[in-house]
């Protein structure tokens, strides 16, 4: 008996797997998971589709987690938010379908988006700095100065 079988090629064949070599010290645990599944999502060229919560689902952590882990990796450079559910891994660890697609697109990259700088770690960290202090910037404009009460007994004599 002979049954056909159809060939199904990958849509990319080629990729560096040096995504974990260029982590910088100090990322949440939850990001290395959460890298090594958008690692395994991707298209060719590295944009994945995929959203916190499934993201979350498939790996068995929280959605926070994971909105956390995907802060460090963009603070790191290895991974760009496009938009709602969609993201990009930098061509420096990105799936291509050969060499010189992933050649080109390295060439094609500020300076500033490189991870394999000799400054990463200092810059990985400045970032989170940055973030910090603009998280508390944001709360010192929520909090309203306190008012003291209404002395309803006052307005009403006026």
């Amino acid at each position: 008996m002979t049954i056909a079988v159809e060939q199904l090629a990958p849509d990319y064949v080629w990729t560096a797997n040096n995504a974990l070599v260029f982590t910088p010290r100090g990322m949440p645990p939850a990001a290395y998971p959460v890298l090594l599944h958008l690692l395994g999502r991707q298209e060719p060229g590295g944009r994945c589709l995929v959203t916190h919560g499934t993201i979350a689902e498939e790996l068995g952590i929280t959605r926070s987690k994971v909105t956390r882990a995907l802060q460090h990796l963009a603070f790191a450079r290895m991974v760009w938010k496009e938009g709602n559910g969609a993201y990009r891994l930098s061509p420096l660890i990105a799936g291509f379908r050969t060499p010189a697609e992933q050649l080109q697109a390295i060439a094609g990259m500020d300076d500033d988006d490189r991870f394999d700088h000799p400054d990463f770690q200092e810059r990985y960290e400045e970032q989170i700095a940055q973030h910090e202090r603009d998280k508390q910037q944001k709360a010192a404009q929520r909090q309203r100065p306190v008012e003291p009460p209404i002395d309803l007994a006052a307005r009403r004599k006026r």
